[in-house]
């Protein structure tokens, strides 16, 4: 049995939230990428079932930080 070959995805992402994913990629013993494949086969799945709700604009805003104003 052959496994088929995977694609490489490049994705970039604040650093606040590239902490989070390291973060819980080590607290479930999991590699960032491993995690990161799971999150998007989940994510991908319930597009498809039509759960919209990780597109809603106002989740995602409020889940984007803002830069700082260097204030």
């Amino acid at each position: 049995m052959t496994t088929p070959k995977k694609s490489p995805v490049r994705v970039f992402l604040y650093q606040p939230t590239h902490s989070r994913l390291l973060i819980q990629a080590g607290t479930h013993g999991l590699t960032p990428s491993i995690l990161s494949e799971t999150l998007i086969m989940d994510g991908l799945s319930r597009l498809e079932r039509g759960d919209l709700s990780a597109l809603d604009p106002n989740t995602v805003e409020a889940a984007t930080p803002r830069p700082s104003s260097g204030l």
